[in-house]
């Protein structure tokens, strides 16, 4: 395994075990206080230390259309404050013996499961029929963990069952916020996106918290609490979500996810060391199922490679003067993260294999495009339509130094390219 993917996936960990000392240790600390004004102070503070990053991106912010505009703001409303709001809820409400700090972490796990039936419904994405399989198995495990051999009390469930309704309303908040996040981040820096995320999402919380009258509470903020505050900074908030990212970026996603389990897994160790909270055999066993169903469900979910087709069109010639002759697609959005991929290309009854960039010209200061350069091939294709087969992304989009760098990585991503069959 190469240093970078080492380096990768340990910051991966240590983010999400940042993550379960937030939920398990420090906010429980906080729920003397609304859960409105906890999530106003934590963006606030967040926002305070993100803030030039708004500044560094703003030529991007500033072209941004309506609709990455309210893709932004459904971030913000579900991801940053219902979201937020919900899981400290349940948090707090796990401060009374409800449920352990620990299955509260564990119901997030539903996340992706959420996200991605979300996609299907908003989006229209596809999913395999095996997902459904697995995403049945990820929810009836989840209801075992929580309700347990008792089940729901249907009764009085808004005062029995309050950690794990605010939970899972959390689990959806946020994965419903990934569905769009995934199409703002395509034309952001994730750093100006979070900054953003959190400067708006503290204004919606102060709102909320004038309309509810809990701004007087400030004043019952204790030192203890405002240094709690601070340490979220630093530890949990910002400074976990570029940890995080920092390692979601040197590593495949199936990777990230196996990295990711570490997150339950540290909550329930810690919950156990830290509060003495442990969990019964059957929470354990339903705890197990939920993790795996999740993994195999998220690994199942394309029903196949990502495909699509797209027309050449003119292009600045910028790839020719590198030597490296790139044909310009007419599709900038896509659903797929930015970067530079191994791809197939498929026209006049000829399959080529090249290498496909889509995203913004960093090291040109230009703006997106999807350009694919093959080898093997000479010729013009302007006005060709190519089908094009993702076989698997390499890397980021990155700003280099000079045309000369530029061009030495991509002889590197070429030798990627040979080791395909």
């Amino acid at each position: 395994m190469q240093k970078s993917t080492w380096l990768g996936a340990g910051a991966i960990i240590v983010a999400v075990l940042l993550w379960s000392m937030d939920g398990v240790i420090i906010r429980p600390k906080l729920y003397t206080l609304s859960a409105g004004l906890v999530v106003f102070l934590e963006h606030a503070f967040d926002f305070i230390v993100l803030a030039p990053f708004i500044w560094l991106g703003w030529r991007r912010i500033k072209n941004l259309t309506t609709k990455d505009w309210g893709s932004l703001l459904w971030i913000c409303v579900f991801g940053g404050l219902i979201g937020t709001i919900m899981i400290t809820k349940a948090f707090f409400a796990a401060v009374n013996g409800e449920v352990t700090f620990a299955t509260v972490i564990l119901l997030q796990k539903l996340q992706p499961i959420f996200a991605l039936v979300l996609a299907r419904l908003l989006l229209g994405e596809k999913l395999a029929a095996k997902f459904y399989g697995w995403a049945i198995v990820a929810i009836g495990a989840a209801y075992a963990l929580a309700f347990g051999q008792s089940g729901i009390n249907w009764s009085d469930v808004l005062v029995q069952n309050r950690a794990t309704l605010f939970a899972l309303l959390a689990a959806f908040a946020f994965g419903s916020s990934t569905v769009f996040g995934k199409r703002i981040v395509n034309h952001l820096d994730f750093r100006s996106v979070a900054a953003l995320r959190f400067g708006i999402t503290a204004i919606l919380a102060l709102i909320l918290i004038l309309i509810n009258d809990d701004i007087w509470l400030v004043n019952a903020v204790s030192p203890l609490q405002w240094r709690l505050f601070g340490i979220i900074v630093v530890t949990s908030g910002a400074t976990a979500l570029f940890i995080y990212y920092y390692g979601l970026r040197r590593i495949t996603a199936s990777a990230a996810t196996i990295c990711e389990l570490f997150w339950p897994v540290s909550a329930v160790a810690l919950d156990y060391f830290i509060n003495r909270n442990t969990l019964t055999p059957l929470q354990i066993a339903a705890g197990s199922v939920l993790l795996l169903a999740v993994v195999l469900a998220t690994k199942e979910a394309r029903p196949g490679p990502i495909k699509f087709s797209a027309t050449t069109i003119p292009g600045r010639g910028t790839g020719r003067v590198l030597g490296f002759a790139t044909a310009n697609l007419d599709k900038v959005t896509l659903d797929m993260e930015h970067g530079v991929y191994l791809v197939s290309a498929r026209f006049s009854g000829q399959t080529y294999r090249g290498l496909l960039h889509f995203g913004y010209r960093e090291t040109f200061d230009l703006g997106p495009s999807l350009e694919l350069y093959l080898i093997d091939f000479v010729g013009n294709l302007y006005g060709v339509t190519i089908e094009v087969e993702v076989i698997r992304r390499i890397r980021d989009v990155k700003k280099f130094p000079n045309a000369e760098a530029l061009q030495h990585q991509i002889r590197q991503d070429l030798k990627e390219l040979e080791k395909v069959q």
